[in-house]
This record gives structure tokens, C-alpha cells and sequence, in this order.
């Protein structure tokens, strides 16, 4: 009795394909579309003067405060902004990548369990960050303010503790599956 050792492929129906495809399409567009609307919200927030002072006042934590950032302060900030808007941007790329992977049929592979990994990993700074990012701004926006009148505001938002929870998701995810593809490489070879 002869045993095949070449790997059993499974064979998906053209409608499933089909499907995957397009479910692939539309998630690998949505993470392309939420990472360009982080760096279009990022450069109008930085360019509207009033936008500007809504966030100090809201996001930052710089409800009372007098915010008349001057030009260090201003570029200190923004470039302090760029940090989590960087890294939300990279997870979608990400993201779109392995959605992209999918598409093409490459799903249960290490790459994309990695990947997944990968992109928790760059959520989970980015909520680690957005925090610190925000205090070093408050502290950036008022830094010329007079004597008395600088501030260090600490902010926590649900955003961060979503984007965090995210993150663990993903992180154990990519764990797990690259775990059932170990399992099931195994219960092949008992084959």
C-alpha cells in the first residue's frame, strides 16, 4: 500500500474565489482609505487655525489654557503628530497588503500570519503613543507661553484603549493561526 507524501491542496469552488476576492478587495480598500484619511485629517488639522486650537483645547487637554503656539512650538507639535499618524498609516499599508495576499489566494501562509502580528504590533504603539504624543504636545503648544501658563496635560480617549484592544486581537491572532498551520503541517505528515 503507497502513501502520498505530496501535499493534499484543497480545491475551493470558483463562486468562493469569487468571494474571497472580493471581500479582499473591499478591505484591502477600506485600510488604503482609513490611512489616507489619517494623513489628510492630520494635514487639514495642522493647516485650520481653528481645527488647531479644537484639538488643543479637546484632544490635548488644553481646555483652559492660552494657546498662541509659537512657529518651534507649532512645528514641534505637528511633528510630535506625525509619530501615530506614521504608524496608523504603515498598519493600513500593512493591512491592505495582506488583504491583497488574500485576494490572490495566499491565505493560510506564515507571511500572512506574521504580517498579522506585524500590524497588531504597529496599532499597539500607535494607542502606546498617542498619549505620550499628546502630552509632549501640550507641553510643546504652551511652552512660550508666560511663566505660570505652560501646561503638561495627560489625556487617556477610548480611541486608545479601542486601538489597543485591536492590537492584542491581532497580535494573538496571528499567534493562533500561525499555530493551526504548525497543527495542521503536522497532522499532515502523520499522513
Amino acid at each position: 500500500m503507497a502513501m502520498s507524501l505530496e501535499p493534499v491542496s484543497p480545491v475551493f469552488s470558483q463562486e468562493a474565489v469569487g468571494r474571497l476576492r472580493r471581500i479582499s478587495r473591499w478591505a484591502r480598500a477600506f485600510s488604503y482609505v482609513a490611512g489616507a484619511l489619517m494623513l489628510f485629517g492630520l494635514i487639514w488639522l495642522w493647516a485650520d487655525a481653528e481645527a488647531l486650537s479644537q484639538y488643543a483645547r479637546s484632544s490635548i487637554g488644553l481646555r483652559d489654557a492660552a494657546v498662541a503656539a509659537s512657529g518651534r512650538g507649532y512645528w514641534a507639535a505637528f511633528a510630535l503628530a506625525c509619530i501615530p499618524a506614521g504608524l496608523f498609516v504603515l498598519a493600513m499599508l500593512r493591512l491592505g497588503s495582506l488583504f491583497r495576499a488574500f485576494g490572490e489566494g495566499r491565505v493560510l501562509v506564515e507571511q500572512n500570519a506574521a504580517g498579522l502580528v506585524r500590524v497588531g504590533w504597529l496599532l499597539a504603539c500607535f494607542g502606546a503613543t498617542t498619549p505620550i504624543v499628546r502630552a509632549l504636545q501640550s507641553v510643546a503648544l504652551t511652552f512660550d507661553n508666560p511663566q505660570g501658563q505652560r501646561h503638561l496635560a495627560i489625556t487617556l480617549d477610548p480611541g486608545t484603549f479601542a486601538a489597543l484592544a485591536a492590537a492584542t486581537a491581532l497580535i494573538a491572532f496571528g499567534h493562533v493561526l500561525r499555530e493551526a498551520m504548525r497543527l495542521a503541517d503536522e497532522n499532515q505528515s502523520f499522513v
